[in-house]
């Protein structure tokens, strides 16, 4: 790693101004072990595009007071974008149609993440320190226990309503001392089947996220409520792999450190792109 010197105890008032939009691949596995039973395997590849800048920074005259915030910010948060696999989802799902009315369906999955996805050191630790750090991670190091929940039930022709509900619950920190944040997500939705290979999907999308932690203390760049509205596709293609390309639109973000006073340098969430190949056998 690159180290750079630290900024002064006494800087001009500035602003880390960084955007991450998201495109994402989902190569999936489905194994029927009986007509309600089966076992899913998610591989997601990633590409995180990071866009950073300094709010503020034409209110400063003195140029080697710019000179070093511009530095900084280069260890800090860089214009750059990052590629790598996330953890894997391995889930066990129980389906059952016909709950409540004639053709619903509900699906339950439970089951963890798999460690797959790339860590990093503790960027706090390392910003002290004046050197370079990244707080983008692919993966959270750890197993964690995930359950999924969804219904869907019919409404006219080939209209669908639907509704999940998601949650992640990390239980213990990795290797470097990371405790990643417990995820809760909601949708609610319409699915229209306009042939039998081409069906559209449109859904709200709301995510609660606690705080991560670095060696216990609270990692203020996480923590955040959000929602989204998503539009989307689903194909079928030969050999048995449907295929679903969404587009997701955030519609508000609040981060749940209270960062009017001093900042955070917290995500701001742009537009995330998913594209997802399913095989079933």
């Amino acid at each position: 790693m690159s180290q750079v010197g630290s900024l002064p105890e006494q800087v001009a008032e500035h602003r880390h101004e960084v955007k991450l939009n998201v495109v994402r691949f989902d190569i999936g596995l489905k194994y029927q072990i009986s007509r309600q039973f089966q076992l899913d395997a998610m591989l997601p590849y990633e590409i995180k595009d990071q866009d950073a800048n300094v709010g503020g920074l034409d209110r400063i005259d003195d140029e080697e007071m710019r000179r070093k915030i511009l530095l900084y910010q280069e260890i800090h948060h860089r214009d750059e974008t990052y590629r790598g696999f996330s953890d894997m989802d391995l889930l066990f799902a129980y389906h059952r149609h016909g709950l409540l009315l004639n053709n619903d369906m509900l699906s339950a999955k439970f089951g963890t993440t798999i460690p797959l996805g790339k860590i990093e050191d503790n960027p706090w630790t390392l910003g002290e320190k004046g050197m370079e750090h990244l707080h983008i991670q692919f993966g959270t190091g750890t197993f964690n226990p995930i359950a999924d929940l969804r219904y869907s039930l019919p409404i006219f022709g080939g209209l669908r309503a639907n509704a999940s509900v998601r949650g992640k619950y990390p239980l213990y920190e990795n290797s470097k001392e990371y405790l990643g944040s417990k995820d809760i997500t909601y949708t609610a939705g319409l699915n229209y089947r306009a042939t039998d290979w081409l069906s559209f999907q449109t859904s709200y999308l709301g995510l609660y996220q606690s705080y991560a932690h670095w060696a216990g203390e609270i990692d203020i760049n996480t923590g955040l409520k959000f929602s989204m509205v998503s539009f989307g596709t689903s194909i079928a293609t030969p050999y048995n792999v449907p295929l679903s390309i969404t587009l997701m639109l955030p519609i508000q973000q609040e981060t749940l450190y209270d960062d009017s006073a001093s900042g955070n340098d917290a995500f701001k969430l742009g537009s995330l792109v998913s594209v997802r190949a399913l095989y079933s056998f």
